[in-house]
């Protein structure tokens, strides 16, 4: 169907009926397509390459007018993981529809306006991972091996010479503590989602080097660890303020703005601005120049 062109994508039911072919087999997977279509209709889009980098979802927002533009799967072929990952997608796109809103805006200071693309990195990524953490048991009740949630082609890391050559390079303060947190965050939640033992080995191997800078990073990323485990994120009304106190320990610009996916009718969702305390601004020095907006 795809002909062998990367930039052709399928919208609608269309995309809905070449997800469902790679879905055959997999009766409970396909009922969450089913769901997610529902919601999306022909918002919903498709796509797949040997050339893609990796399996993303993207939503795209039209911020003015608010709009949602489009709900969109890119599978990277040529792996040996097909349905997992389309799975694993649409249980990110199922999100909006069980009421957790979407971020669109950051600000930044303007003395970190250099950072400013670090840090729109490092909050998508947070945010990535709190949702896995939502949607993995969803995943498992599906029927896949846990082994099967995430990708697992890293190579073997070594962290003193990261140390030595990559971390310690003299950059701003507040753009490489919340990068060591990353780190050790991404290993710790690589394991916990199934990624394998070797990740704990990584995850002890950031902190012991990242502590060398920062002592501070052991008692963060225990306040972490512990935000976690509370799990106040995965009551949507609370999701918001609390992905906002996670990105404010590790040192992150906050997120200012946040969008409601509603139906309106079926398959025809509205985006809607969530004007929440609970998405208070966070501040360096309480110096704000620099809006980023987010295409989610």
């Amino acid at each position: 169907m795809f002909k062998n062109r990367p930039e052709q994508y399928l919208v609608g039911n269309r995309a809905y009926r070449e997800i469902s072919s790679k879905l055959l087999g997999y009766p409970v997977a396909q009922q969450l397509l089913q769901e997610v279509y529902g919601f999306y209709g022909h918002y919903l889009s498709y796509s797949e390459s040997r050339d893609f980098a990796s399996t993303i979802f993207t939503i795209y927002l039209q911020h003015e007018p608010l709009a949602l533009k489009s709900a969109e799967i890119r599978l990277q072929l040529g792996t040996d993981l097909l349905v997992e990952p389309l799975a694993h997608e649409l249980l990110h796109l199922r999100m909006p529809l069980l009421g957790f809103p979407l971020v669109e805006m950051v600000e930044v200071p303007l003395y970190l306006n250099d950072y400013a693309r670090d840090f729109l990195e490092m909050g998508h990524w947070v945010v990535n991972v709190v949702q896995h953490e939502i949607n993995f048991p969803s995943f498992i009740a599906l029927g896949f091996d846990p082994g099967r949630f995430l990708s697992r082609s890293e190579k073997p890391i070594d962290y003193q010479k990261l140390f030595d050559l990559k971390f310690h390079n003299g950059c701003a303060e507040e753009v490489d503590f919340p990068r060591w947190c990353i780190e050790y965050l991404r290993h710790m939640f690589t394991a916990r989602h199934g990624g394998g033992i070797e990740h704990s080995t990584y995850a002890r191997d950031t902190l012991y080097w990242g502590a060398r800078l920062y002592p501070e990073l052991i008692p963060v990323t225990d306040a972490i660890e512990r935000w976690f485990e509370r799990g106040a994120f995965k009551d949507p009304g609370q999701y918001p303020r609390e992905v906002n106190c996670l990105l404010g320990m590790m040192g992150i610009p906050q997120f200012t703005g946040w969008v409601l996916l509603q139906p309106s009718a079926p398959r025809m969702p509205v985006a809607v601005r969530l004007e929440s305390r609970s998405a208070r601004r966070w501040s360096w020095q309480n110096n704000f120049a620099l809006s980023q907006e987010l295409g989610v």
